[in-house]
């Protein structure tokens, strides 16, 4: 049998160790091995704008057979750079992403306001469908064209976006419950918890301002599937806990985390970022209610709070009767300031300053 004639299995498993180059030699020797080397080079690409290679994106738009074989594509495209603003490179790149529907991962960073990128280019016959894509990645603001995407990839375990909508547009602008129903990790904008939150989501790393209001989002019982008529009930992830959340927000630190605490109790890790201006130093009285509220969390392990690492270890016994595992968290070795004296006998007429302002706590 001559090697030609081999099976596409065996060819496909015979030219896996070769690098792009000697794939490239291969795919022009004989016609006969075009189609297996072409299944290795075109499974995993990533295009940037850098790396001068982001014109294989008119290849995949004019060749619906290369495109096809694409599993995971990553898209880099420098916003100031000639070939990556082009009206002629975007309808490409729109051409090439309707070809894919056989991607496992997909991560655009291009210029935010491309969201039609997204679009059906079915125009009314069956849609294009990504039933395999497991994660998503994306620079482009969230609106409907978003949300026409995430319908028709109902696999997505991970989704990560760079951008939001304006606050005045969160509230109408809906996510359908059918819409990936398997999410289990997400990245971006805390203000749309409110429309990620039926899903069995377990780690949350959240951009912008983690609001009090958005904490509710995260408990289980608002994150159960509701029912929809295009969804089968039985089949859909019952609700789980979210177990790894970092966040930043403006509110203040204990209200936060009693909030968190409540709404996830069973974090195994935490960090969380405060924005929130102390004009006060705080007290001692401060740590030991954080410290309070995080023995409310028997899963947790790791814990930090704007930048300082928190500590557990076992229970005193001095503390009384003890369950087993059972721990108490010790904040970082921290001097609490001294109350200004005069402030506090004059608070009306001290004129605040930033820099007396406590963003965080000095060591």
């Amino acid at each position: 049998m001559s090697f030609a004639s081999l099976p596409p299995e065996l060819l496909d498993a015979i030219f896996l160790p070769l690098s792009t180059n000697a794939l490239l030699a291969v795919a022009t020797a004989c016609s006969a091995f075009t189609a297996s080397a072409d299944r290795h080079l075109y499974r995993h690409l990533a295009l940037s704008s850098h790396a001068s290679n982001i014109s294989a994106v008119h290849t995949l738009a004019a060749q619906k057979n290369l495109a096809s074989l694409v599993r995971t594509f990553s898209l880099d495209a420098d916003p100031y750079a000639p070939d990556a603003v082009s009206q002629h490179f975007h309808v490409a790149l729109h051409q090439a992403l309707a070809h894919m529907e056989g991607l496992t991962s997909l991560e655009l960073n291009i210029r935010i306001n491309e969201s039609w990128l997204l679009k059906d280019l079915s125009c009314g016959n069956s849609p294009t469908t990504y039933p395999h894509l497991q994660h998503f990645a994306s620079s482009i603001i969230f609106d409907q064209n978003t949300v026409s995407f995430l319908l028709r990839a109902p696999s997505i375990l991970s989704l990560q976006l760079s951008s939001s909508v304006a606050p005045s547009d969160i509230v109408a602008l809906e996510l359908p419950t059918d819409a990936i129903p398997k999410l289990t990790t997400y990245t971006g904008p805390a203000s749309l918890l409110r429309h990620l939150s039926p899903r069995p989501l377990t780690t949350l790393l959240l951009s912008d301002d983690l609001k009090l209001d958005d904490v509710q989002y995260l408990s289980p019982s608002l994150r159960a599937p509701r029912p929809s008529p295009n969804v089968d009930v039985t089949s859909a992830s019952p609700p789980t806990d979210v177990q790894v959340l970092s966040a930043i927000t403006s509110a203040p630190p204990v209200l936060i985390m009693e909030a968190l605490a409540k709404a996830c109790p069973h974090l195994s890790c935490l960090r969380v970022m405060t924005t929130c201006a102390f004009w006060e130093a705080p007290d001692l009285s401060f740590y030991t209610h954080i410290a309070q509220t995080l023995s409310t969390l028997p899963a947790l392990t790791a814990f930090e709070l704007s930048g300082m690492h928190w500590e557990s270890r076992p229970k005193s016994p001095a503390s009384g009767l003890l369950e087993f595992g059972e721990k108490e968290w010790v904040s970082p070795p921290v001097t609490p300031r001294v109350a200004d004296m005069d402030f506090q006998q004059d608070p009306q007429d001290h004129d605040f300053g930033i820099s007396e302002a406590f963003l965080d706590w000095s060591v």
